[in-house]
């Protein structure tokens, strides 16, 4: 029989192979950490996803836009029966059909793809990870309208008022849902929990000087980027002001498919899409010291003929986040050109409320002796489609 012989050349080789790879995996960390550190430092926005999980599936999922440079925060609600065209399945279906359990990258692609904007990553907070999160914070301040009391499995008990929920109830808060809420007030809920978390977070943002503090909130958060870059993140996100964040939301309608409800966004997401791109443009174009956080006031008023105008005017500028303080009709009905009327004076803002119909026709506001003092007044005319202003 033939005597194996071994060869000590193989051994060095293997090692050799071993230290290679441990050396291109500790770059590759350190890699991703310097990158979201250089990220942060420039004068770009990061783009991230956060997505609270329940068995096994997406029950909010939070685009959360910011400029770490300028403070500037934007929040969008995306819904997670979303009707789009999947690119990994080649079909049409709600967006979180392709979602996985504990991965989802696959749906993190098609967000992206279907908004048109880069992702930097994902937080992910499932049962678990959200109940421990929450208890490290000391809890979450939430304002309740009434109690609430669902008998079930499992039930549901939670307090009225503004209260300050633990790890367990606040999965409860999202698990709720009342008996013939509309979707406005489901998104409502949804927002508010999430602001909850990072208003909190920026409470407790001396956590993150803390060496074994900021380990364990990074280590109750799940996400796609290694300790040492998650970290660096959510110490970065913990300084944002919670109370000035941009809350934005898809507009669109539901129907009925196959038996069950589906969200089109309006315009086929172009609508969503267009105002991401306004939003980071606009965060862009703030400085620190403006007034960009103030939540401006939009009177929206229907100088045409055409029914309903001035309505589903008014849910394209709520999705961009303005207060719609009043819907009607003009004094007239034959206005040829749009016309927007500022009462503000910032010359920036009237900039970002003209872009987001294209009106280019601008008024004083001594010309116009309407009843309701909001900063901006838009009287649609003839030239509007429903969506922008044509010549």
């Amino acid at each position: 029989m033939k005597k194996l012989v071994f060869d000590k050349s193989h051994v060095i080789l293997w090692v050799i192979l071993a230290l290679f790879l441990a050396a291109a995996v500790i770059a590759f960390v350190a890699l991703k950490a310097e990158s979201i550190s250089m990220q942060l430092k420039t004068d770009r926005p990061i783009n991230i996803l956060m997505i609270y999980e329940q068995q096994g599936k997406p029950v909010s999922t939070q685009l959360l836009m910011f400029y770490a440079s300028r403070s500037k925060a934007a929040l969008l609600d995306i819904p997670a029966n979303t009707a789009v065209i999947l690119k990994t399945v080649k079909r049409m279906d709600r967006i979180d059909y392709i979602y996985k359990e504990g991965n989802p990258k696959n749906f993190m692609t098609e967000v992206s793809s279907y908004l048109d904007i880069p992702l930097h990553g994902y937080l992910l907070f499932n049962e678990t990870s959200l109940r421990t999160l929450v208890d490290l914070l000391d809890g979450l301040q939430l304002f309740i309208p009434a109690m609430i009391i669902q008998e079930g499995d499992p039930g549901i008990r939670l307090p009225g008022g503004a209260v300050n929920l633990d790890g367990d109830k606040v999965l409860q808060y999202l698990q709720y849902r009342e008996e013939n809420e509309s979707e406005s007030d489901a998104l409502a809920r949804r927002q508010k929990l999430a602001i909850a978390l990072l208003k909190k977070l920026s409470e407790k943002s001396s956590y993150f000087d803390n060496t074994s503090a900021s380990s364990a909130l990074a280590r109750s958060i799940e996400s796609n980027f290694n300790a040492e870059a998650e970290k660096k993140l959510i110490k970065e996100i913990s300084l944002l002001d919670a109370d000035s964040i941009l809350l934005q939301k898809v507009t669109g309608m539901y129907r009925s498919v196959e038996g069950e409800s589906l969200f089109f966004p309006f315009y086929d997401g172009e609508l969503a899409r267009d105002m991401l791109k306004q939003t980071l443009n606009a965060m862009s174009a703030s400085n620190v010291a403006s007034s960009s956080s103030k939540i401006y006031t939009v009177e929206i008023l229907n100088g045409t003929t055409e029914r309903g105008l001035a309505a589903r005017t008014a849910e394209i500028f709520g999705s961009f986040g303005y207060d719609v303080v009043a819907v009607g009709n003009a004094s007239t009905l034959d206005y040829t050109r749009t016309v927007l009327i500022d009462r503000f004076g910032d010359k920036e803002a009237l900039s970002t409320i003209a872009a987001v119909i294209k009106c280019t026709n601008f008024s004083e506001a001594a010309e116009y002796k309407g009843k309701i003092k909001a900063d901006f007044t838009i009287i649609l005319g003839k030239d509007f489609n429903g969506r922008v202003c044509v010549r």
